[in-house]
């Protein structure tokens, strides 16, 4: 069986500082979808998204929660198209496209079935039907399976709290009142289990906002559908969406069915997608996965917004069309060279086998290896996090949610507990953003005992 290849859109999480600064660099691709997006968004009364995230002290994703919503969808909604067309144009063919909630918006936009007008209009639309239950609801993650988290609503009989996502073997997400959600991070915690609200200001996919289903499709009203030019898998339908279905009403539905992620995964698994790449910032969706199958290789282009561009090259090498080659350094001073378009000839499922390139240098493995250890030992006890999810890469504040003093606070604790030199304990948080970088840190800095 070829070894095949899945995009993940993900959803209204998927927003970094910073993201697709290096990437416009090198793929135009970048820049001409940002400044349609500008342009079309413009007719929305949505202010330009280029601005936002190119500006010189582009805003964190808590500070965008102050802003007007459509601003941060349509960011996320734009990093997701403009990584699906640089890599398609570079020679990389998915198997199959598969949404995350919100995330279904881009995947349809990026199969064809909706112009890039149209998609705008679609994120605009969603934003405006959803405007009368901002505040009223919210969301959290909880590291427990689906029947754990069941029980736990069942036992704080909680009846407006219901499972709006099943992400992975450990990752659910609630959906309810404000109110209710609180009530629920406190048993959780009281159970020991992980628990941090999302930064959505209302409770999606939960039944009580059928109005807005009805609202939304009112305000798509006369957006046409085309074929598809690649499939898009619904994780929140459990199908693949046809050029017969009234995608509209479907998009609708999405606000009040729950999304059912790792049922869409393991369907995938057994039609031989082994790599699954993140079309967005983060990677929620790819850590997900990894968690849910075996032996499958995860791309998250867009985690570190100083190395996309090598993150990019290790998706369009490893998925791509074997006629692409990454493009030569570019002279000082000089712009770099644009991407080669791959034949279009190719599925790109016969590629050789590749493993992604390690988005952290590996100085002394063994070294390496049990300062890491003890370093999730340090932060899991302190965060109250499962093992599995202080990964090497995992980035503190943007994936983790780690604010700048507690992480503060726990570097002076590494610094004490490697015994560092002094002269190398300014903890540079925005440097040391992940267990690796500060493991390399401890690696390079730290009394040779301290480290065994």
């Amino acid at each position: 069986m070829p070894r095949r290849t899945a995009f993940l859109f993900p959803g209204l999480g998927a927003y970094s500082p910073g993201m697709l600064a290096q990437a416009r660099q090198d793929h135009s691709q970048v820049t001409e979808t940002l400044d349609e997006i500008d342009r079309l968004s413009a007719k929305h009364g949505v202010p330009p998204v280029s601005e936002l995230l190119f500006g010189a002290a582009p805003p964190a994703i808590d500070e965008m929660m102050d802003r007007p919503a459509e601003l941060l969808q349509m960011a996320i909604f734009g990093a997701s198209v403009a990584t699906h067309r640089l890599l398609v144009d570079a020679g990389v063919r998915p198997y199959a496209l598969v949404g995350h909630s919100f995330g279904e918006i881009a995947a349809l936009v990026c199969s064809g079935a909706f112009t890039l007008e149209d998609g705008v209009r679609l994120v605009c639309a969603r934003a405006e039907a959803l405007k009368e239950w901002e505040g009223r609801g919210a969301m959290a993650a909880v590291g427990a399976d689906e029947e754990l988290v069941g029980h736990l609503i069942g036992a704080l009989d909680e009846p407006d709290l219901v499972i709006g996502c099943v992400n992975g073997p450990r990752q659910t997400v609630i959906s309810g009142p404000v109110d209710a959600i609180e009530r629920a991070g406190k048993a959780a915690a009281a159970l020991n289990l992980f628990f941090t609200r999302l930064y959505l200001p209302y409770a999606s996919h939960h039944p009580s906002m059928r109005g807005a289903v009805t609202r939304f499709i009112m305000l798509t009203e006369g957006i046409g559908q085309h074929p598809m030019d690649h499939p898009v898998i619904s994780p929140i339908h459990g199908r693949r969406y046809t050029d017969g279905d009234d995608l509209l009403r479907l998009l609708g539905e999405c606000l009040v069915l729950p999304v059912r992620f790792t049922d869409t995964v393991h369907r995938l698994h057994t039609r031989g997608v082994t790599r699954y790449v993140e079309s967005g910032a983060l990677k929620a969706l790819t850590r997900c996965v990894e968690l849910t199958v075996p032996g499958i290789t995860t791309y998250a282009p867009l985690l570190d917004p100083e190395r996309e561009s090598e993150a990019l090259r290790s998706v369009i090498t490893d998925c791509g069309d074997s006629t692409w080659a990454p493009p030569p350094p570019a002279p000082p001073e000089a712009a770099p060279a644009p991407a080669v378009e791959g034949d279009e000839g190719d599925e790109g499922d016969e590629g050789d086998e590749h493993e992604p390139a390690p988005s952290i240098p590996e100085p002394a493995p063994a070294d390496r290896e049990a300062v890491l250890g003890r370093l999730r030992d340090l932060y899991g006890q302190a965060l109250e996090y499962p093992p599995e999810f202080l990964t090497a890469d995992a980035l503190l504040e943007a994936e983790l949610g780690v604010d700048s003093l507690k992480q503060t606070a726990l570097l002076v604790r590494v610094a004490e507990e490697f015994k560092l030199a002094e002269g190398s304990r300014g903890l540079r948080i925005l440097e040391l953003n992940s267990l690796g970088a500060i493991a390399d840190h401890v690696i390079a800095h730290a009394d040779g005992q301290a480290v065994r």
